[in-house]
């Protein structure tokens, strides 16, 4: 049944750009008890906690995997580089940007043409992302896409995915993945309608993701987890980060326009939850000038600039949450 290739799968290229990216900003991206079953189809309903940098987080977890995304992010050529997928044309779009849902293809139908042909995709149902003590109310996408695909006997895998910062605006930062175990679908009840049976199905899925997603029981008690997480964080880099000092200065030198240029971008968010999204498209913009240069100069002194990466490269690996 399943197809040499699904219909929306992201590159090679465009996969190996999203690990380099992902691997610059961050410490460590790790999937925890995530075991696919199989070759089948397969849905990742995913936790939204830091705006569209969360896709690249999931593959980390399913480089395979395709994802929906927001128009939005389809609107310049630099977006375009970045992010790829399904569009999905949000109120807020059509508010901010003036976008009608008519300007693309009908997300359902290809996303479920994408899974229909064996593909893997990243679905957020909450719609959007804040970094809060709980998730945003599931939108019913996700049921309606599953319930499609149920009644057509699709051998659908359904798999929960928990999003886990360290810190969502800090550079050099850690994140998790934490998967649950594949939901069980139950099949339409005999005196069920379709859209109760999608009903049910979404509650199903909600509680499933709930299970492994933050779930604080109010703001206070998210913060001061956040806290005690951050202390951890500094008391196990301050010893490495002082022996390997001149390290990360010479990171700091070398990359330099990258790295005010995405500290710069990073003040314009709008939200602590968009800020490392804002520094990556700041940091991406300088290092597509930047990085010609220094090939340019290792060039002329390639003993010289040899070390002096070699240096940079140590100062990354030891470069504190900034």
């Amino acid at each position: 049944m399943a197809a040499a290739r699904p219909v929306h799968a992201l590159s090679l290229w465009r996969r190996l750009l999203i690990a380099l990216i992902r691997g610059f900003y961050f410490r460590r991206a790790r999937a925890l008890n995530f075991a696919p079953q199989g070759d089948r189809p397969r849905l990742l309903l995913c936790s939204h906690r830091n705006g569209a940098i969360d896709g690249y987080v999931v593959l980390s977890a399913c480089p395979r995997a395709q994802f929906t995304l927001s128009a939005q992010l389809l609107r310049n050529p630099l977006l375009r580089l970045m992010f790829s997928g399904i569009p999905v044309v949000r109120a807020k779009d059509r508010q901010r940007y003036s976008m009608r849902r008519g300007d693309f293809p009908d997300p359902m139908d290809a996303i479920c043409a994408h899974l229909r042909a064996g593909g893997a995709l990243a679905f957020f149902p909450e719609g959007g992302s804040e970094w809060g003590h709980a998730p945003l109310p599931y939108q019913s996408g996700h049921a309606r896409v599953v319930r499609r695909l149920l009644e057509e006997g699709v051998p659908l895998e359904v798999v929960p995915l928990g999003l886990f910062y360290r810190r969502p605006d800090a550079f050099r930062s850690e994140v998790e993945v934490l998967a649950g175990d594949s939901i069980d679908l139950p099949p339409r009840g005999a005196e069920e309608t379709p859209r109760q049976w999608e009903k049910r199905l979404k509650r199903i899925m909600g509680t499933a993701l709930d299970a492994v997603s933050v779930h604080c029981p109010d703001q206070e008690t998210f913060a001061r987890v956040e806290r005690l997480a951050a202390t951890q964080a500094d008391t196990a880099t301050d010893d490495a980060s002082y022996v390997a000092y001149p390290f990360l200065v010479v990171f700091a030198l070398l990359f330099a326009p990258v790295l005010l240029a995405g500290g710069y971008a990073g003040k314009k968010a709008d939200g602590r939850n968009t800020i490392t999204f804002f520094r990556m498209i700041g940091g991406l913009a300088a290092a597509l000038l930047w990085l010609p240069v220094l090939l340019v100069l290792f060039g002329f002194y390639p003993l010289l600039f040899s070390v002096l990466w070699l240096m940079a490269w140590a100062g990354w690996r030891n470069f504190p949450e900034v």
